[in-house]
C-alpha cells in the first residue's frame, strides 16, 4: 500500500520498541496511535499474505477531523481500511429495557457526517442494525439502502446464533472483494451450537456474501481446511471469511491471557469494560500489545492468517476515544 507506513516505523512510534514510560503517555496521540495501530497491521499483513484484507468496526469518528484526529490521520485510515463497520446508525439494542428502539437524530447524524469521507472514497461501509420487529428491520433496510450502506438489521443482540430469515439480497455470484459484498452475517459466540461440527455445517449452509466469525471455536483456533470449507456460499458462489480480533480491549477469556493478570494487571491494562466485565480497555500503542496482536507465530493476526482467513474485523477501535475522554 502505497501511504502506509512500514512495519518497522510503527514500531519506532513512541519510545521504539521499549514502548512508552509514563511520562510519555501522558503526551500520547490517542487518535493517531490507533491508525498507527491499523496502518501496521495492515502493512505487516500484506507482506506476508498479499490482498489480506482489513474490516473496522467502531471508531468512526476517525473519519473525520475532529478530537485531535488530523487529515492526515484520515488520509491514511482511508489506505489501511478496506471496509468499515457502525453499530446502531438507525436503530439501537437498549440493555436496560430489553428492546431495540430507534437511534437518536443527533447520533444519526454524526454517524453519517463521519462515514461521508469513506463513501466519498469508495470503502464499503457496513451498517448493523439491532431490531425486534419486521417493521424496523424493513424501515432499518430502506433506510441505509438510501444511505449507500451494506446493511444487516439483527434481530439478535448477542450474535450467537443463525438469523431464520434469509440473508438481504442473496445471490449466487463470486464475492472476492468487500466491495461486491451484498449481505453478511456476524456470529461471534458459537456456544449454543452443539457441537463444533454442527456450527460449521451451519455456516456452510447459508446464502451470506461475508462471513465475520470468531478465529476459535471453544479452546481451539478454526483449521485452515475448516475455514477453506466455508467459503463456498450453500446457493453456489464464493464468498469471503474474516476473523474477529479486538484492537482496543483484551479479554480474559483468549489464550494470550495470563493467570497472574487475574491478580495484578499490567500496566499496560486499564479499566474492565462495565458492559463486558471480560474485557479490559488496552493501551493500544503499547509494544506488549502490539506483539500479543502480530509479529510472531503465536501472535493473534498471525493465526487468523495461518487459519486461512480472507480478512480480520478489528473491533473496538473507538477505544481511542475512552482514554481521549479521560485526559
Amino acid at each position: 500500500m502505497n501511504k502506509i507506513r512500514s512495519f518497522l516505523a510503527g514500531l519506532m512510534f513512541c519510545g521504539g520498541i521499549f514502548g512508552c514510560s509514563s511520562a510519555e503517555e501522558a503526551t500520547v496521540d490517542y487518535p493517531g496511535s490507533m491508525v498507527d495501530l491499523i496502518c501496521d497491521l495492515k502493512a505487516y499483513a500484506v507482506e506476508k499474505k498479499p490482498g489480506f484484507g482489513l474490516l473496522g468496526n467502531g471508531g468512526a469518528g476517525l473519519f473525520l477531523e475532529m478530537d485531535g484526529n488530523t487529515g492526515e490521520n484520515v488520509g491514511r485510515l482511508l489506505q489501511a481500511l478496506d471496509g468499515t463497520m457502525t453499530e446502531s446508525i438507525y436503530f439501537r439494542w437498549d440493555v436496560d429495557k430489553g428492546r431495540a428502539e430507534k437511534t437518536s437524530q443527533e447520533d444519526t447524524k454524526y454517524f453519517h457526517q463521519a462515514l461521508a469521507p469513506a463513501l466519498q472514497a469508495g470503502m464499503p461501509v457496513l451498517s448493523l442494525d439491532y431490531v425486534d420487529s419486521e417493521d424496523m428491520a424493513a424501515k432499518s433496510y430502506q433506510l441505509n439502502k438510501e444511505k449507500g450502506y451494506i446493511p444487516w438489521a439483527s434481530f439478535r443482540r448477542d450474535l450467537d446464533e443463525l438469523p431464520e430469515e434469509a440473508p438481504h439480497r442473496a445471490n449466487n455470484k463470486d464475492i472476492r472483494s468487500l466491495n461486491q459484498v451484498k449481505n453478511y452475517l456476524v456470529l461471534l459466540n458459537p456456544g449454543k451450537f452443539a457441537s463444533r461440527e454442527a456450527y460449521l455445517e451451519a455456516l456452510r449452509g447459508t446464502d451470506y456474501d461475508l462471513l465475520i466469525v470468531d478465529l476459535f471455536y471453544g479452546e481451539d483456533s478454526l483449521t485452515a481446511e475448516e475455514v477453506a470449507s466455508l467459503k463456498q456460499k450453500n446457493g453456489g458462489g464464493a464468498r469471503l471469511v474474516y476473523a474477529y480480533m479486538s484492537v482496543g480491549e483484551a479479554e480474559t477469556y483468549r489464550y494470550y491471557w495470563r493467570q497472574e493478570w487475574q491478580r495484578q494487571l499490567p500496566d499496560w491494562l486499564d479499566e474492565a469494560n462495565p458492559d463486558w466485565q471480560n474485557n479490559f480497555k488496552v493501551k493500544y500503542w503499547r509494544r506488549e500489545w502490539k506483539e500479543l496482536l502480530y509479529g510472531s507465530g503465536d501472535s493473534y493476526l498471525d493465526k487468523i492468517m495461518a487459519a486461512g482467513f480472507d480478512g480480520a474485523f478489528l473491533d473496538v477501535i473507538d477505544a481511542y476515544y475512552y482514554f481521549l475522554s479521560a485526559k
